[in-house]
């Protein structure tokens, strides 16, 4: 019975103390720093690199939506002066045209109308002065050139050429004219057919040169992004960037979309750019002021969805520090809650984090 009652109490021994010594161990886990161990074999194969936190000025891209434009500067609008018809198109949609090449033939009753009065005055006019202004007297001689000049201008101010004025004669067909590109440029519209009746200021054809095109940026109407004239940006279309910088920028809000327009101006090389084709903005904007900032790739999350970034003093040992995500600069992160001069892993942090998750903790990753 005694070796019995022995047995028990031994054996209670080993149940009271068992239970201890597991929470103990699981007590001593608990507490081990969260920090991950590599090895330089791993560090390469995942590519890891570290910087150094240091106060910096960001240049940064913001994206804006936006469309290519004809550049209002450097293009040509084509419209009959007075109520007409047209006659025959000489060009279309889409053709290269030359200054001074013939657009249009129209016909116009007021246009006979001035052309009949030209041709009597300038009748008029040679008569007076081939006699000359002793012969008919001075009032007359002024009255003739008067008329002239008067005609003349009419035929001018209604778009009449004047190397076709020169020309005008009496066998002439009287109402005739034609209109001619004011620049060498491309059709960029054409919204007319002939035996159309048109009216004064009606527009036919818009000519347009293409060396450079303007681009209309679309910023959200609170956007406080600092576009001064001539600030830089890259405009991609279909894969291609091409440099532009700002020409104007919009002070008043579209009521429809709630935005605001910035004009900007981009060489068209190799003319791979058209009006109407849509384009991504990319302004290039620097921090007014040095700040603290990481590579978005550097930032993660920790199990608690709080911001962290992988700090390291030998580059073999990696430990998440708590940080504050201030604002966004493009791929750059404002952080605070870090030192300027600590060592952080800038490329890389995913796999050092799903190392710490994988390893439950473990500092030799067993």
């Amino acid at each position: 019975m005694k070796t019995y009652l022995i047995t028990l109490t031994a054996l209670a021994g080993l149940l009271c103390t068992f239970p201890v010594a597991a929470l103990d161990a699981n007590h001593a886990h608990d507490e081990t720093t969260t920090q991950v161990e590599l090895t330089a074999a791993q560090r390469e194969r995942a590519t890891i690199t570290t910087a150094v936190l240091t106060p910096q000025t960001i240049t940064y891209e913001v994206y804006a939506p936006g469309e290519v434009v004809a550049n209002d500067f450097a293009s040509y609008q084509v419209s009959p002066r007075v109520d007409s018809i047209v006659a025959q198109r000489h060009v279309s949609l889409g053709d290269n045209v030359q200054k001074g090449q013939p657009l249009v033939s129209l016909y116009s009753a007021t246009m006979a109308q001035a052309q009949a009065a030209f041709l009597v005055a300038n009748d008029e006019w040679q008569r007076v002065q081939a006699l000359g202004k002793a012969t008919v007297g001075e009032k007359r001689y002024n009255q003739a050139l008067g008329d002239y000049k008067a005609n003349k201008a009419t035929l001018l101010a209604y778009g009449m050429a004047m190397g076709d004025l020169q020309q005008l004669n009496a066998d002439s067909v009287l109402g005739n004219y034609q209109l001619y590109a004011g620049i060498s440029g491309v059709v960029m519209r054409d919204n007319f057919q002939q035996g159309q009746h048109l009216a004064a200021g009606s527009a036919l054809l818009e000519i347009s040169q293409e060396e450079t095109l303007w681009v209309h940026a679309r910023l959200p109407g609170a956007s406080e992004l600092p576009v001064p004239y001539g600030a830089v940006a890259a405009i991609q279309v279909e894969q291609q960037r091409y440099p532009a910088s700002v020409i104007q920028q919009g002070h008043t809000i579209d009521p429809v979309t709630r935005t605001r327009t910035v004009r900007l101006a981009v060489e068209n090389r190799d003319d791979g750019l058209h009006p109407g084709l849509f384009a991504d903005v990319y302004f290039q904007v620097t921090s007014a002021t040095p700040v603290l900032a990481v590579k978005q790739a550097a930032l993660m999350r920790d199990t608690a969805g709080q911001w962290v970034v992988f700090t390291t003093t030998d580059e073999q040992h990696f430990t998440p520090q708590v940080v504050k995500l201030v604002r966004e600069l493009g791929e750059w992160s404002v952080i605070e809650g870090l030192p300027a001069g600590t060592r952080y892993v800038d490329q890389g942090a995913f796999f050092v984090s799903s190392q710490l998750a994988k390893g439950g903790f473990d500092p030799h990753n067993h």
